[in-house]
């Protein structure tokens, strides 16, 4: 590790990721070494669930190298089964797959090699390496071919040592197993002509290539997804799900042992067809496998995205298939001794709210544990009890599903709220147990205030149960905490609200059919109405929480909402930013806008919502609003390169326009994306496109006859980060070493930056110090749309470090990030 290396660790260190799965099948997957791995936008994130542990599993890596969507990702089966899997392979939109070797909890990774031959995106792969650990992996892809691929032992690359064409049909699905006393590798490939390819491999010969085998026929559309599982040495069941909503067992079994299977019918039973595969075995001698259909389970109401066998190594005797479906169900069938029948004796899923079903599940390693991935990117955990053998939800991670926009801190830093192009607003929060502190504890998402119709664009918060927030529509939506809200914070991150108005508050709020707004629920009316409710309108029927745990999805959609208490009308077109002063009297708006008259920035009274003042200055879209800490200055930066300072008179009650920058004095060349105050309001800070960060300050000393354009001028040099576009910045609440500053910016790549900013203008000094620099695995690797300083160090209702201080940030990655300063360790980067 370098020193710089060594340094960053000291200081910054990463507490909390908040992130979805990818809307796209065989995009997750559970080890036999008891982790997930997931693809989130263009990265791949290892969760561990610690089901077996007393904590609640998180986020503990995250491995980059794809430069668009992950589509699927497969842990590397391994043939000797004392061997605990380390290896995974990704496949993305940007054509490639990637082989991730020696993958390690701490994120670290022996060797990782892109596999880039396909002229289409990757849609899904299956890999298996040997005894003598070579691998063998298949690609599937949407260019209409399966590129096989070798990498021998010792070697540094991987080779496509054979191409499949399908002619026009797609592969959906691959799985990849050897066959047992032979050389043979055996490859399924589901089709989107609904049937099923069989490819025999003799991994002996290094020449040897896949041969077609035979076709398996049966399924009426698209096979979506396939699974092997062998219940014996010479049987071989083969799973697949398909888009006609059925399930399909195939049966492999060695001839000579037909009449010793279990799983065969009676002479009186009418016999299916059978279907020969002949394969040499390792003596030479010939092994013929009868390959047969062994039963067709019908009990999904739609397609069937994923099944999966639970694993052999579990005591269990008898076989058991998962299954999950886009009828927002999973079942689990075994077969029926008396009947003869494959029944589904555990049937979870998801009732209410505005879900579409489940793009694939996985057992644990032990069988004990269900992890499903929803439509909308959302996880679903469910535990097996020891003791009444019943399944019940558990606590899992999550987060947003598309663009995270936004995001603000409670005034007190008990929560941040986020918001995203998924259409949602989230509150954030720390799950604190009883036997830790909140140092240890680990965040979650507490509340789905908003589950809205459009975009989300931007949140300001008014106070610890008040915020507004705008999305693509002319509307600025304010919203109330309830009551329930209250009660579940107090449960689980162990905080206190203010008791003033808490007896004014709704019970909570719903959603009416065809509706986007929030209508409050009170007590009353939850109790009277319920029956009613429930009867016509289930999926939105609101059910007051008494958590003990973070809520589940299907409560964070439908029962955790917060009532919509205004609207605010005033715009003529797309709201696009809002800030809040923080002595809490006013919001300021903007919207999209291509003239002055539109570019004008509204401003709100918090009292009574009304329409208070007009702003016009810019000409073009303002990009980001910010009050002052002392709530005197309203700061504006706009895309047309320019940025504006309104100071509020006492004696009119209004804001006025004091200074705005022009070509002559603004040093920025490019759109200005964002500004924020230094926490004693004597410094404000502008970030462009260009890559400059400007510090900003009021001329000290008065001059006769001073050109007005010089009133605010640059304190120091400005900070030039080359080939860098600055998108979001934030000042710390508090000085650091030598009453300096420190300033946290994020940029267009997803790099984050922690510098040392020092007014004092002496010669001696450098005003500018790199403190710390992370990206990639560490940070984004998308634009950093925002990042924002925890508001205060010393929080009322609970105890917290001194010397750490959070920082949030989120970005078009999907992802809510929070990290620890060490504050004490400043001093040893200088």
């Amino acid at each position: 590790m370098s020193k710089e290396e060594s340094i960053k660790d000291e200081i910054v260190t990463p507490v909390y990721v908040s992130c979805s799965i990818n809307s796209t099948p065989h995009c997750l997957d559970w080890g036999p070494n008891g982790l997930v791995i997931f693809g989130s936008s263009h990265a791949v994130h290892m969760y561990d669930p610690c089901i077996n542990d007393d904590c609640d599993g998180k986020i503990i890596s995250t491995f980059l190298n794809h430069t668009k969507r992950v589509n699927s990702v497969k842990w590397v089966q391994h043939m000797c089964n004392d061997q605990i899997t380390q290896d995974f392979v990704s496949c993305s939109a940007d054509n490639t797959a990637v082989l991730w070797e020696g993958v390690q909890p701490s994120g670290f990774y022996r060797h990782n090699e892109k596999l880039i031959g396909h002229t289409d995106v990757v849609t899904s792969s299956d890999a298996l390496r040997l005894s003598n650990n070579t691998f063998y992996i298949a690609t599937a892809s949407g260019d209409c071919t399966v590129r096989a691929w070798i990498k021998i032992k010792n070697s540094n690359s991987s080779q496509c040592f054979q191409t499949i064409e399908f002619d026009n049909i797609l592969c959906l699905s691959l799985k990849i197993t050897s066959l047992p006393l032979t050389n043979s590798l055996l490859l399924a490939c589901g089709l989107s002509n609904s049937k099923i390819q069989l490819y025999l491999n003799d991994f002996s010969k290094e020449t040897s290539f896949f041969i077609p085998n035979h076709v398996l026929e049966g399924h009426e559309d698209w096979v979506r997804t396939l699974d092997f599982i062998f219940e014996d040495v010479g049987l071989l069941f083969l799973a697949s799900g398909s888009q006609d909503s059925m399930i399909r067992l195939w049966k492999f079994s060695i001839e000579e042992n037909i009449q010793h299977s279990s799983y065969e019918y009676s002479k009186e039973t009418l016999q299916l067809e059978r279907k020969k595969m002949i394969i040499e075995k390792n003596d030479g001698s010939n092994l013929t496998y009868i390959i047969q259909t062994e039963t067709v389970i019908s009990g999904h109401d739609s397609w069937i995205y994923g099944v999966n066998w639970k694993s052999k190594n579990v005591s269990d005797s008898k076989l058991e298939l998962l299954s999950v479906s886009m009828d927002k169900t999973l079942a689990v069938w075994s077969l029926d001794d008396e009947s003869g029948l494959w029944i589904d004796f555990v049937r979870l899923g998801e009732v209410g709210g505005n879900t579409l079903g489940f793009y694939g599940a996985k057992f644990s390693p032990d069988g004990q544990c269900i992890l499903a991935q929803g439509h909308n990117g959302s996880f679903h955990l469910w535990k097996k009890s020891n003791e009444n053998k019943l399944w019940s939800p558990a606590v899992t991670i999550g987060g947003h599903f598309g663009s995270v926009e936004d995001l603000a801190w409670d005034p007190e830093g008990k929560y941040i709220i986020s918001v995203s192009c998924d259409q949602t607003t989230r509150i954030h929060g720390q799950w604190l147990k009883s036997s830790k502190s909140v140092i240890d504890s680990n965040w979650h998402e507490l509340a789905r205030p908003q589950v809205h119709g459009y975009n989300m664009s931007s949140v300001a918060i008014l106070s610890s149960l008040s915020f507004v927030s705008s999305s693509e529509e002319k509307v600025i939506r304010v919203f109330q905490g309830s009551y329930n809200f209250i009660e579940n914070m107090n449960n689980l991150a162990k905080v206190q609200f203010p008791s003033c108005g808490i007896t004014k508050l709704s019970l909570g709020a719903s959603v009416p059919s065809l509706g986007l707004s929030n209508k409050a629920v009170s007590e009353n009316e939850c109790q009277n109405k319920a029956d009613k409710k429930k009867k016509n309108y289930p999926e939105h029927y609101f059910v007051p929480l008494a958590l003990k745990q973070p809520p589940t999805e299907e409560d964070l959609v439908q029962n955790t909402l917060w009532p919509e208490i205004q609207k605010l009308y005033g715009h003529g077109y797309e709201v696009y930013c809002l800030a809040s002063s923080p002595n809490g009297k006013w919001i300021a708006s903007a919207a999209k806008a291509t003239s002055i008259e539109h570019a004008a920035i509204i401003i709100w009274s918090v009292e009574d919502f009304l329409l208070l003042q007009k702003l016009e200055s810019h000409n073009l879209t303002i990009t980001q609003l910010a009050f002052s800490p002392d709530s005197t200055k309203l700061l504006s930066v706009s895309r047309d390169r320019t940025w504006s300072l309104f100071e509020y008179s006492t004696d009119l009650c209004i804001f006025n326009l004091v200074f705005k920058s022009n070509k002559h004095n603004g040093i920025h060349t490019r759109i200005i994306w964002c500004c924020a105050w230094s926490h004693d309001s004597f410094y404000f800070s502008t970030g462009s496109r260009d890559g400059k960060l400007v510090i900003w300050s009021k001329f000290d000393e008065y001059e006769p006859n001073m050109d007005l354009n010089q009133l605010y001028r640059a304190k120091t040099e400005p900070l030039l980060i080359p080939e860098e576009s600055i998108t979001s910045m934030d000042f710390a609440p508090m000085y650091i070493y030598n009453k300096s500053y420190l300033i946290a910016l994020g940029c267009d790549s997803g790099r984050i930056f922690l510098f040392k900013w020092s007014s004092i203008e002496e010669k001696t000094i450098i005003p500018w110090y790199k403190i710390s620099e992370y990206y990639g695995e560490f940070g984004h690797h998308l634009t950093v749309k925002k990042i924002k300083f925890q508001p205060t160090l010393s929080k009322k209702n609970f105890k917290c470090d001194e010397n750490i201080l959070q920082i949030a940030s989120c970005g078009a990655d999907m992802m809510v990030r929070i990290y620890n300063i060490n504050i004490s360790n400043l001093t040893k980067s200088k």
